[in-house]
């Protein structure tokens, strides 16, 4: 594991299995601050297929018995957060990318994930949207402003979320949209942490070599 230290205290944990290069890289954005340690566990069972890169908060102490995400102090929905991660992540994005975003952890992942397909030509597959309904839900439609895969996951019993909120992540993408629905209410991330590396396993290894050439041609039109 290291730890990477960037402008603006953004920091990044990277946890990779250096003798067995990985495929994918999932960098994950929690959904308050100090919980980094939960991400840190499920890296361990995604090695060595997928590295794990984990956002750092400004004010996150590192707290290694931190693992709860139905307490501490949330991570606020902000575009200037969002836009000093995607500088953060300027040098990491050399191999196929996901990102997994819970709570409003999920809505900073999406608006990197705006500016990384609009901005640059990284390979960036699938957005994990945890917890959280989509942006915008009783706003008017408008064009999806991402290509990539989406995968919504949330508890069947979540306060906080809605049916209808989280199946509205389809209107984001013109990819594909699947949708998950896990056992559990609040802290429905912890109680299925198996459950959550094999989907991400999973969704990750089904993506075709066809479709992966396929993003890299698009990509390579757009920055012509």
């Amino acid at each position: 594991m290291t730890e990477e230290t960037t402008p603006d205290d953004i920091g990044l944990i990277r946890i990779l299995q250096p003798a067995t290069p990985s495929s994918f890289r999932l960098v994950c954005f929690p959904g308050f601050v100090n919980s980094t340690a939960y991400y840190l566990a499920l890296a361990e069972l995604l090695l060595p297929t997928v590295e794990v890169l984990v956002v750092q908060y400004p004010g996150d102490a590192g707290d290694p018995d931190d693992l709860c995400h139905g307490e501490g102090e949330p991570v606020q929905d902000d575009e200037e957060l969002a836009d000093r991660i995607f500088e953060a992540l300027g040098d990491w994005t050399d191999r196929r990318l996901a990102f997994f975003g819970h709570r409003d952890g999920a809505y900073l992942a999406y608006r990197v994930a705006q500016r990384l397909e609009r901005e640059t030509t990284a390979l960036f597959m699938t957005l994990f949207v945890s917890g959280r309904n989509a942006p915008g839900v009783h706003a008017p439609l408008g064009p999806p402003t991402l290509s990539c895969r989406i995968v919504a996951l949330t508890g069947n019993h979540d306060p906080r979320t809605t049916p209808a909120g989280v199946r509205a992540w389809r209107r984001c993408t013109s990819g594909r949209f699947d949708l998950e629905v896990l056992p559990g209410a609040q802290r429905f991330l912890d109680n299925s942490k198996r459950e959550v590396v094999n989907l991400v396993h999973d969704q990750l290894m089904s993506i075709s070599i066809e479709n992966i050439e396929n993003i890299a041609n698009v990509k390579t039109i757009q920055a012509e």
